[in-house]
C-alpha cells in the first residue's frame, strides 16, 4: 500500500494537491472542548481527563484556538477536502459534543451533505460526576450520493478507548475503531487523507486494511511517531475484512 506523509499545515498541502484525488477524509482534528475563549475551555471538564493530566500536559495538543478560529480552520479545510474528494465519496471529522451545533453547519456550507451524525461508544464511562462522558461524535459528510462498501455498520460504533499507558497522543483513537470507519467509507486500495494524522492511527488502520494513506501533520514530534508506528504496520501481515 502506498503511504505519504507530510509534515507541515494540512491547508497548505492539500491545495498542492490535485482535484479528484481522493475517496476518503477521515480526521480527528483538535475539538476547541466548547469554549470561544482559552478560559472557557478551561472551564469545560476536560473531556474525562484526569486533572493530574491537565496540569503535566496541559490542554488538548494543538488546541489554542477559540471556537471562531477553529471554525475557520476546519472550515477551509473542508472546502480543500470537497475539491479533493472524487463524487460519492466521505469526510467523516471527530468533534466534541459540545462543538456539533456550530461546526457542523459550517463544514457542511463548503457543499458537502450532512449524512449522519455518528456516536463512538467507548463502552465504559469516563470520569467526573452526573452524566459521566463515555462516548464521542463523527460528522459525517458526503460529496453528492454516498457510497459504502459494508453492511454491517450502524451509527453507534463501539470500541474501548487507548489504554493510558499505550498512548502517543493526548487523544489517541483505537486503530479498530478507525478500521470501521475506513471500511465502510473507502475500498480496498482506495485513498484515504488525515489532514491532522497526529501519531498516524488512521495511516496505521489503512495499512491494515489495504488502504492508501496520505497523512499530514504539523507537530514534529508526531509526525515522527506517526512515522514510526505505519513503518511498523507495514511490517506486519495485513487484516482480512471480512464484508
Amino acid at each position: 500500500m502506498s503511504v505519504q506523509l507530510y509534515l507541515g499545515d494540512c491547508l497548505e498541502v492539500m491545495r498542492s494537491m490535485p482535484d479528484k484525488s481522493v475517496d476518503a477524509v477521515i480526521t480527528d482534528p483538535p475539538y476547541c472542548s466548547g469554549g470561544f475563549s482559552e478560559t472557557g475551555r478551561r472551564q469545560a471538564k476536560g473531556q474525562g481527563l484526569r486533572s493530574e493530566t491537565l496540569r503535566e500536559a496541559g490542554w488538548f495538543v494543538n488546541d489554542n484556538m477559540g471556537t471562531a478560529g477553529l471554525i475557520w480552520l476546519l472550515r477551509q479545510m473542508a472546502t480543500e477536502a470537497h475539491r479533493l474528494l472524487k463524487d460519492g465519496c466521505s469526510m467523516c471529522v471527530f468533534t466534541d459534543w459540545r462543538m456539533v451545533s456550530t461546526l457542523a453547519p459550517a463544514l457542511e456550507s463548503t457543499g458537502f451533505r450532512w449524512q449522519n451524525l455518528v456516536v463512538w461508544d467507548k463502552g465504559n464511562p469516563g470520569l467526573g460526576f452526573g452524566f459521566r462522558p463515555q462516548h464521542e461524535i463523527i460528522l459525517h459528510y458526503v460529496k453528492g450520493t454516498g457510497k459504502y462498501y459494508r453492511k454491517d455498520i450502524s451509527n453507534v460504533l463501539r470500541a474501548k478507548r487507548v489504554p493510558a499507558q499505550e498512548k502517543d497522543h493526548q487523544t489517541q483513537k483505537p486503530v479498530d475503531l478507525i478500521e470501521q470507519l475506513v471500511t465502510l467509507v473507502a475500498d480496498a486500495g482506495d485513498v484515504v487523507l488525515d489532514p491532522f494524522a497526529g501519531s498516524g492511527t488512521t495511516g496505521v488502520a489503512c495499512i491494515q486494511t489495504g488502504r492508501n494513506f496520505i497523512g499530514i501533520e504539523i507537530d514534529p514530534t508526531y509526525f515522527a511517531i506517526a512515522e514510526k508506528r505505519i513503518a511498523e504496520a507495514q511490517m506486519q501481515p495485513r487484516l482480512e475484512v471480512t464484508v
